[in-house]
């Protein structure tokens, strides 16, 4: 068991920004030879931001001093748009004097991004596009500001019956009536159980410490960090139906490994006229019961009731997000990759703020809310340029790609936000608005997407690198200290770049949108010049500005 204290030391600072320079010119086209102007001299903590598409094709590092010196080049797609193939271009990097005979064939397309999806993650990302395909339709049929009559319904009240839709179909489109019995009405919230679901599932005193868990810490957390919720049925109050047809959404979880703990759908707030014909018309999410007597998906009372308070925060997040761009301003619902991010994010909060004593299962409240969310992280950095930030339709939704998103939300809150510990100010901002995605990022860090992400990739190496003097107070995490983290979880820091002296050295592959290839140069004691060239996987040909492809250079010793 571990503490809160010992998942995220504190990585504080008062070192100063230095603003990045970006050494493209206008020029003709990019530089596929260096030459002498091609020369970068930076200070140890300096960095910079180079478009190879422009004059910064080749890079050259000049000859070191008599203590060597030390560079983290990053290779990445910049690209922030959303599309159904996603942002990704091939690309070679050679070192100095490598023929190009020497390099290796190109990685396939079909990496690990592209494998046979976990299928909980699977069924998240089908609904988020779902409702984008609902929300990008005619905006008179969308309720006005966030409301489709201006009845209002009474709250329900403990032991209540109701008759819901539930999806009982991978894609959504096929329903079921359920009925379901209130078993816990707060403030806030009204707990639901289905009226079929398998015995031995929760307890009411389960239930209602759940619902005085939502009322006291994850409304009030959600709401600071995202914005109010929509009350399109006028009762006040959000509905959860626990039910087994969410468990029968991932049947064969006992083999996969991999279930839906929940889920929030925006059609249940858009009219049946314009959704589906399961829409509830009502604030609402599912969430998973105990199946322990299930060999195809065991899923004991334990383990269920560990992962509702994470489950609940995370599909509140959707629906407020829902609420916030469709309803009240008449948008579309957010990008996928930055909607994930922030409801990973609101599980971060909720592993901070919310004491150990209102976790008992495990004891920790960060292991409830965070661990899931490191993994995914360290899944990520352990091979980034194998996976998107800004995922495609395409994408298999792995939950590598959930790390991404968590670690990019997570750096641009402690930059960006007044509240750098808990950032949800900035958050805030990006869910009170219309604009989605790589314009929304924009607008409320006033950067560009092609710097921002460059940025980040360095900070994933370079954060808390012991010997990594902090010149720019972007390249790094206030709030952790991941390389920290990795030694409370007995793993080795899982982002190793390539080391080369330049000479000799080739990689090729393929750049996702937001990811790249970290690659630590390092020249001996009055070592010569080093020269790095992105280009096509020819080499004979510049890279293909498509997916925006950036190189982000810092000095690190």
């Amino acid at each position: 068991m571990r503490s809160a204290r010992s998942l995220f030391p504190l990585a504080l600072s008062g070192s100063l920004a230095l603003a990045c320079s970006d050494s493209s010119g206008p020029g003709t086209g990019p530089a596929l030879t260096c030459t002498e102007a091609s020369t970068e001299v930076l200070a140890v903590g300096e960095h910079r931001i180079l478009d190879p598409t422009q004059d910064d094709a080749c890079v050259r590092l000049p000859a070191a001093g008599p203590a060597g010196a030390e560079h983290l080049y990053v290779a990445v797609a910049t690209e922030g748009r959303e599309t159904e193939n996603g942002g990704s271009t091939p690309y070679a990097i050679t070192g100095s004097n490598t023929p190009i005979a020497a390099l290796r064939p190109l990685s396939s397309a079909s990496l690990s991004a592209f494998q046979p999806p976990p299928s909980a993650s699977e069924f998240h990302r089908m609904l988020r596009l779902r409702e984008r395909a609902l929300t990008e339709g005619s905006s008179e049929l969308l309720f006005k500001n966030g409301r489709m009559t201006p009845s209002s319904t009474a709250p329900p009240v403990t032991g209540e019956q109701r008759i819901f839709k539930v999806c009982t179909s991978r894609e959504c489109d096929e329903f079921i009536d359920a009925a379901a019995t209130a078993k816990a009405v707060g403030q806030r919230v009204a707990i639901f159980v289905d009226n079929d679901a398998p015995a031995g599932g929760y307890t009411d005193p389960e239930l209602t410490e759940v619902g005085n868990l939502f009322d006291d810490y994850l409304y009030p957390i959600d709401t600071v960090a995202f914005g109010r919720e929509s009350d399109v049925d006028g009762n006040g109050v959000v509905i959860v139906l626990l039910t087994h047809r969410v468990n029968e959404l991932t049947p064969n979880c006992a083999s996969t490994g991999s279930v839906v703990l929940g889920y929030f759908f925006g059609a249940d707030l858009l009219p049946r006229s314009v959704a589906n014909p399961g829409s509830n018309e009502a604030e609402i999410f599912y969430g998973l019961v105990p199946d322990p007597l299930n060999s195809s998906c065991d899923i004991s009372a334990a383990f269920a009731r560990s992962r509702l308070p994470a489950t609940f925060i995370h599909e509140f997040q959707h629906m407020i997000s829902f609420n916030q761009h469709v309803l009240v301003r008449g948008g579309t619902s957010e990008d996928t990759w930055l909607n994930e991010g922030l409801s990973h994010f609101a599980e971060e909060l909720g592993g901070r703020q919310i004491p150990n004593t209102e976790c008992p299962v495990s004891g920790s409240c960060v292991h409830d809310f965070i661990q899931g969310d490191m993994e995914n992280a360290f899944e990520y950095l352990a091979t980034p340029e194998d996976h998107f930030l800004i995922e495609p339709g395409s994408s298999s939704a792995e939950l590598a790609e959930r790390g991404a998103n968590w670690l990019f939300v997570r750096w641009m809150a402690d930059h960006f936000a007044n509240d750098t510990l808990l950032g949800t100010d900035f958050t805030r901002r990006l869910v009170a608005t219309r604009l989605i995605g790589e314009a929304n990022v924009e607008a409320q860090t006033n950067i560009g997407f092609d710097v921002l992400v460059p940025e980040w990739q360095m900070t994933n190496y370079l954060d808390d690198l012991p010997e990594y003097q902090q010149v720019s107070s972007r390249l790094r995490y206030k709030t952790w200290n991941f390389r920290g983290a990795a030694d409370s979880l007995g793993q080795a820091y899982p982002l190793v770049p390539d080391i080369t002296s330049g000479p000799g050295y080739s990689h090729s592959s393929v750049l996702r949108a937001g990811s790249g290839r970290h690659v630590l140069v390092t020249q001996a004691g009055a070592g010569s010049a080093v020269d790095l060239r992105l280009t096509a996987p020819s080499g004979e040909e510049p890279v293909s500005s498509s997916a925006s492809p950036r190189i982000g250079l810092v000095r690190v010793r």
